[in-house]
């Protein structure tokens, strides 16, 4: 029998993937190895399941972002965006920079300029697609250790029943 621990993050982990660390806090009861284990293991799932809510609304607003700058590139390139709206959009929003977009009031009449507008734009596009990709890899990432937490625990549970079950059959004998 092992005292009761208190499981608690570790707060010098690594950016991205939380450890777990455990130190003595005092005696207040007895835990077996394998409620340890399983405390462990469900403490480390609820942790990467945290994680991959923050991952997946980042995601969403990364998507709506894209969706939005793939509009504005439509509108620049056909002349039909009003441009106050989309200037200011590209350099709130896609972060490029004032000084290389005309003002609010010169528009964008030439047809270069507006080519030159929407190259600056896909280039943001693919940045932020590429930034995209590398989150759903995290976030695949974080589901795999969040289900290997969930098996593992899931085995220790079934190993301690199975232990149960065998030393009840050695007990009735």
């Amino acid at each position: 029998m092992i005292e009761v621990t208190t499981i608690a993050k570790n707060r010098y982990a690594p950016s991205g993937s939380e450890r777990i660390s455990m130190y003595d806090t005092g005696t207040s009861g007895m835990v077996t190895l394998g409620q340890l284990v399983q405390a462990v293991c469900i403490y480390s799932a609820s942790v990467y399941e945290q994680q991959s809510v923050v991952k997946m609304n980042k995601m969403t607003a990364g998507s709506q972002t894209l969706k939005e700058a793939a509009g504005w590139l439509e509108g620049i390139a056909n002349d039909t965006a009003d441009w106050p709206s989309a200037r200011s959009f590209l350099i709130r929003t896609l972060g490029i920079p004032a000084a290389s977009l005309p003002s609010a009031r010169e528009g964008i009449t030439s047809y270069d300029r507006r080519i030159q507008i929407c190259a600056a734009i896909q280039e943001k596009m693919n940045t932020l697609s590429q930034n995209q990709q590398e989150e759903m890899i995290d976030l695949q990432t974080l589901v795999s250790r969040r289900d290997t937490a969930f098996s593992t625990s899931s085995g220790v549970v079934r190993a301690i029943g199975q232990s149960m079950m065998q030393d009840a059959g050695n007990y009735m004998m």
